[in-house]
């Protein structure tokens, strides 16, 4: 196991620069070694920033892929609200350093992962969002040393300028201090990298029924229904952009090229839906409507 960063191609991220950020990306509110800057998060409204504001230069971030910074298990990924968050991701890396650590991700767009799913070092979570345009794009990146992103996924420490210490650190020198670092426990439900994910098995334990959440087809094109998961296999129908799908993503499978998982209910129940590429360079569905 091992830590990269959120960001950039996969050749940027494993090769970690001393900034740790890739290419062009900057920290706009960055932390100067363990203190946190001091930002406006709208007039008025002063606050102590828990992490990095990640961007490219010109909104030349939109849309750009964001991946797991390790491997967890997933505890939140869903809207928050429009005016506050956006859509928001928070992965649970288990013990590093005998501290729970936790990374969230806000303000994302496109998420293509659910709570309670497996996630490895490296794999796409969601893409670089504006908050339903309040904010310029960029990415909302924090890691947590404590349990309390578990029990509040959304907490904001405002002008506690000490609250903001004790849960949180400064991402970059984290992640160039654990660059090769391993969790003394993962989570339940996590497999450490070098597994498969969205095996048939692999995030769950014996009797675990976790419900399954609602999945939109954003793909221009739709979605192509396969009887197998196969580009090979005998096709059924294509889902238009916007249709909601109920998807396993738990039960999925996963081939050289794509993601797969089996429709549940309706009239395509077992069959199999491209849920996005391995690369990360193209999702099919998320748990967002298209906009």
């Amino acid at each position: 196991m091992a830590f990269r960063s959120p960001i950039g191609s996969e050749v940027e991220r494993n090769n970690m620069p001393v900034n740790i950020w890739p290419g062009s990306w900057v920290d706009a509110n960055a932390w100067t070694g363990n203190n946190p800057p001091k930002y406006m998060l709208g007039p008025g409204n002063p606050a102590f920033h828990t992490g990095a504001d990640l961007n490219l230069p010109g909104d030349k971030d939109r849309l750009a892929q964001i991946y797991s910074i390790g491997d967890g298990v997933v505890r939140f990924a869903q809207l928050v609200s429009k005016t506050s968050w956006g859509n928001l991701v928070v992965i649970n890396h288990g013990t590093v350093n005998g501290k729970p650590l936790f990374s969230r991700y806000g303000h994302v767009e496109d998420i293509v992962v659910q709570k309670g799913q497996a996630v490895k070092v490296g794999d796409p979570i969601a893409k670089v969002g504006n908050q339903f345009g309040v904010f310029p794009y960029h990415l909302h990146f924090d890691i947590s040393v404590t349990n309390q992103l578990d029990k509040a996924p959304t907490y904001w420490p405002g002008l506690d300028l000490q609250g903001t210490k004790h849960h949180f650190v400064n991402p970059r020198n984290w992640l160039r201090e654990n660059f090769n670092s391993a969790a003394e426990k993962l989570p339940d439900g996590a497999f450490a990298s070098g597994g498969v994910s969205g095996g048939a098995d692999e995030g769950r334990k014996p009797g675990d029924v976790k419900p399954l959440p609602v999945w939109y087809v954003i793909d221009p094109n739709g979605a192509q229904v396969y009887k197998n998961p196969s580009l090979t296999a005998e096709k059924s129908t294509i889902l238009p952009r916007g249709t909601k799908v109920t998807v396993d993503v738990q039960n999925g499978r996963k081939d050289a090229e794509l993601i797969w998982g089996p429709i549940v209910g309706g009239e395509y129940n077992g069959q199999w839906v491209a849920i996005r590429r391995n690369d990360g360079k193209a999702s099919y569905l998320s748990t967002n409507p298209p906009q």
